[in-house]
């Protein structure tokens, strides 16, 4: 049960002077990994079985410390992993807005798909958005996203069923940048629908709750905007490790995501699911955070990518891709933060996870 988690900070308008950074791109699909066409999921529902006309790889992305300053840190990335980074994942709010894509934006998402964690909250709450106050922001960013014209996924409000941010929906007293979950689904319609009258045709949306569903955060199933509005299932989990924190524990990758999978799959069954952030602690690197976390016997997290690889590849089929959150921050959760966890990532993806596309 995680009780505390905040993504990382926005890049702020200091990022507009960065320069265009130079290096090789890992080449990657210029199309959405596992969203060939609009309205078209490429996952097939386990409760609702299709008919499968092919497989396709399971997509990797990352949102890598240090590379919205450096573009080349996503490559190195790949490189340590052993697989392209299909999707570059970037943290963007109001104090962004009339900038980005950045130049590293531009860079990054030239072979790949940008996920951009949009932090419409930082204007206001759902009443903000869903009474048209908020609709020149709005028309403002699909008009420069159409024209830049690579494929972009936006998670708006990412992690609003967690009971520590401000914009969850609730039913009794609103939160400062939250409201009711009715109130939600209207300004996550209100957004959707102005991209869709700005033709910004490149740009798709996920619905994307963190894997949390302890008593205090909210049902995703009574703020699910709609399967019209929604392209893609996304869902943010973590293994925080063993520590003398509360309600924290070294969990299985089925601990951490099994339960939340399930009620989104039944909510979408044949939309695709995109891990949109996901690591563990390292018991033999604390980091910055300076927090010792322990591992039950046998456990490290080299095996804890190995178990969580292992059951994407036999399960969890409608999972299209996996965006690893490569910072130090709350806990070492890079790739790098030891010799052993890199390997064992390695190891786990060594040979490629394919997973069913509809026709």
């Amino acid at each position: 049960m995680v009780t505390v988690r905040h993504p990382a900070a926005p890049r702020r308008a200091l990022l507009a002077a960065v320069a265009l950074a130079t290096g090789a791109v890992v080449s990657a699909p210029a199309l959405l990994p596992g969203t060939p066409e609009p309205q078209a999921s490429a996952a097939t529902s386990a409760a609702q079985p299709t008919a499968v006309t092919s497989t396709i790889p399971l997509a990797f992305g990352a949102y890598s410390q240090g590379m919205d300053r450096d573009p080349r840190v996503l490559d190195r990335t790949a490189s340590a992993v052993g697989r392209p980074m299909a999707i570059a994942s970037v943290f963007r709010g109001r104090g962004d807005d009339p900038y980005w894509p950045y130049p590293s934006d531009r860079a990054m998402g030239a072979t790949r798909t940008l996920l951009v964690a949009w932090s419409l909250e930082d204007y206001g709450s759902f009443a903000y958005w869903s009474s048209g106050r908020g609709d020149a922001v709005l028309r403002a960013k699909a008009r420069t996203l159409r024209a830049y014209g690579r494929p972009v996924v936006l998670r708006p409000w990412a992690e609003m069923n967690a009971d520590w941010v401000a914009h969850q929906p609730t039913t009794g007293a609103a939160k400062s940048r939250g409201g009711t979950p009715a109130q939600f689904k209207a300004a996550w319609r209100r957004a959707v629908t102005i991209f869709r009258q700005e033709r910004a045709t490149n740009v798709r949306w996920a619905f994307n709750p963190t894997t949390d569903t302890y008593a205090g955060t909210t049902d995703v199933r009574t703020i699910y905007p709609g399967n019209d509005v929604v392209d893609i299932l996304g869902l943010d989990g973590y293994n925080w490790g063993t520590t003398q924190a509360r309600n924290l524990g070294w969990r299985s990758f089925d601990d951490v995501y099994a339960a939340q999978y399930q009620r989104l799959v039944a909510l979408a069954p044949r939309k695709p699911v995109w891990i949109c952030e996901i690591s563990s602690a390292d018991p033999a690197s604390a980091g910055v955070s300076s927090v010792a976390v322990s591992a039950p016997r046998g456990q490290s997290k080299a095996a804890w990518w190995l178990d969580a690889f292992a059951r994407m590849r036999t399960g969890y089929r409608n999972v299209q891709a996996v965006v690893i959150f490569d910072v130090d921050k709350e806990r070492n959760w890079r790739v790098t933060s030891s010799s052993g966890a890199t390997a064992g990532l390695r190891s786990a993806v060594a040979t490629p996870i394919l997973k069913p596309r509809q026709p």
